[in-house]
């Protein structure tokens, strides 16, 4: 794939800010008794010493789990609001526009309707004169999403690939729910296409992750008369994340590594899908790195799902802890569905301004 890859990259977060004060005001019991609710319940520890139970140490007394503040969009159509943001954010910074893509890949987490995604809604809004598809593969999509597009483009049945990926987690999850603490809203996108300037991949590994199926469940409820969907966590789920979090990430990364024939020495950062305060530290406590060399936005947006790579790559491009030429190792994980390592080797790719 020479000189196919990424060459502009905008991020999308909501302008509603809820911090932590948020629930110590309105719902100071709750957060009084968190270690009764269903956060601390998802994260206890099972004393086994694990790297992953190490990690996550520093943050048990704190009943927030580490998360200081999330973006939240409410509107009844979240997801595909969202999606425009950051597409629209996108061309600004970009030096082409809406006319030159041929093909659109979208990912939600979750979409604004339950039959069908949002690719459809947003080429309506947008106007876009291309195909639109929707790909589903949870937190792993904005990865997956890349090597697809960049398969289209080598294969020459697109040009350029429009990438959108969102996440509206906030209006799955009541707010007297503590999984609201974890979890916020956000967009990205970016733009795959051949040139000499793109952040390219070198190698890349993909592996299922059917064992954390059910972990994670999605309801149609009844609240206040209306039909809502709610998600919430099943008995177990943090003992399987728990388990499958080191085999899952040393699978993706020692085979992105080699399929890319360099070594963690080379790789200049580590970008990772950040859904937890820990999980970066994690990350580099398993493969041994420096925490230094990793880069992570979850204080400020808490888990935005799919976007949090788009998220963690555009806050570390604009920040200067990446330039072109240096090798990044980027690995997402999602539940019942994918996790994918990817080497690139970064390019002068066109930002957006900070979200």
């Amino acid at each position: 794939m020479n000189n196919i890859g990424l060459s502009a990259l905008s991020v999308a977060l909501p302008t509603t800010l809820r911090t932590n004060d948020h629930w110590r005001q309105h719902h100071p019991d709750m957060v009084r008794d968190a270690e009764q609710h269903a956060l601390a319940r998802l994260w206890a520890t099972d004393g086994t010493g694990s790297v992953f139970e190490r990690a996550m140490a520093p943050y048990g007394a704190d009943p927030f789990k580490g998360s200081l503040e999330r973006r939240v969009e409410l509107s009844e159509t979240a997801s595909v609001d969202l999606h425009v943001q950051a597409v629209e954010a996108l061309v600004e910074a970009w030096s082409g526009g809406l006319e030159d893509f041929d093909f659109a890949i979208v990912a939600s987490m979750r979409p604004d309707t339950i039959a069908v995604g949002d690719a459809s809604w947003l080429a309506r809004r947008l106007d876009l004169g291309c195909p639109a598809i929707n790909l589903e593969t949870a937190c792993a999509s904005a990865v997956m999403g890349f090597d697809l597009a960049c398969s289209l483009v080598e294969t020459g049945r697109a040009n350029r690939v429009l990438v959108s990926v969102s996440c509206t987690y906030a209006r799955d999850v009541e707010e007297t729910n503590s999984l609201a603490w974890f979890l916020g809203d956000g967009a990205g996108a970016f733009v795959v296409e051949r040139g000499p300037g793109v952040a390219r991949p070198l190698g890349a590994h993909r592996i299922s992750t059917r064992e954390t199926c059910g972990a994670f469940v999605h309801e149609l409820v009844t609240h206040d008369g209306e039909p809502r969907m709610r998600m919430r966590t099943t008995r177990g789920a943090g003992a399987i994340l728990h388990e499958t979090a080191e085999p899952y990430l040393r699978q993706a990364c020692d085979g992105a590594l080699s399929d890319a024939g360099v070594s963690l020495s080379d790789i200049a950062l580590c970008v990772f899908n950040t859904p937890t305060a820990w999980y970066a530290d994690f990350c580099a406590d398993v493969l041994g790195i420096d925490r230094a060399k990793t880069i992570s936005v979850y204080p400020r947006t808490t888990n935005i799902g799919p976007a949090l790579m788009a998220a963690n790559l555009h806050h570390a491009a604009s920040t200067g802890r990446l330039h072109a030429g240096d090798l990044v190792l980027v690995y997402a994980v999602g539940s019942a569905s994918t996790a994918m390592a990817m080497v690139l080797r970064w390019g002068d790719v066109e930002l957006s301004a900070p979200a």
